[in-house]
């Protein structure tokens, strides 16, 4: 165990503790908690790849654990802020926008890997993975402050979504070049 990996498994383990403050907890401080807790956990996401570069322990473990450490932080949290009530309406949409695309380019990428093709993250899924993060970072915490930060925050999620099918576009075509290239050396 590298210490890029130990920080990528820290992160799937808080997401369970952010999680139960988020739906159980019910007074300021308990969200503050679940806000801190959240963007540590977040935080990791920047280190353990950055770290991985600069002390040369990139891995296996670690390209293909970051990314679903990051999708199921990031589903884990939209799911809880849905079940709280702070995203509620047609905000949800986003949500399952969200989950989707992410559920989608993590079989993608799975599917290509089985045939031996590599899908690195693109600077646009990086982007997009930057503003899901502050986007629920603001969320868990806007119930706390004015109405008008709540608004400001779904407008975030708003955004969080648009990169993310914009991104996830990105992928598919970059995707549908290898199936037919593959296709195409198959069929010689």
């Amino acid at each position: 165990m590298t210490i890029p990996n130990i920080l990528t498994l820290l992160r799937v383990a808080i997401i369970p503790i952010v999680v139960v403050l988020l739906i159980g907890g019910k007074s300021d401080a308990v969200r503050w908690w679940a806000f801190y807790l959240f963007v540590a956990s977040a935080v990791t996401d920047y280190f353990d790849g950055w770290l991985a570069r600069m002390l040369n322990q990139e891995s296996d473990f670690g390209r293909l654990f970051d990314p679903i450490a990051d999708k199921l932080l990031v589903a884990a949290v939209y799911f809880a802020l849905v079940d709280t009530g702070i995203i509620a309406g047609w905000n949800v949409l986003a949500v399952i926008l969200i989950v989707s695309r992410e559920l989608l380019v993590s079989a993608l990428r799975e599917f290509l890997a089985g045939r031996g093709v590599t899908m690195p993250s693109s600077r646009q899924a990086k982007y997009k993975t930057t503003v899901q993060l502050v986007t629920a970072a603001a969320l868990i915490v806007s119930p706390l402050f004015e109405p008008v930060i709540v608004q400001v925050a779904l407008i975030g999620l708003w955004l969080a979504a648009t990169l993310t099918i914009s991104s996830g576009y990105g992928y598919w075509m970059r995707a549908g070049e290898h199936i037919t290239a593959r296709a195409d050396k198959a069929g010689e």
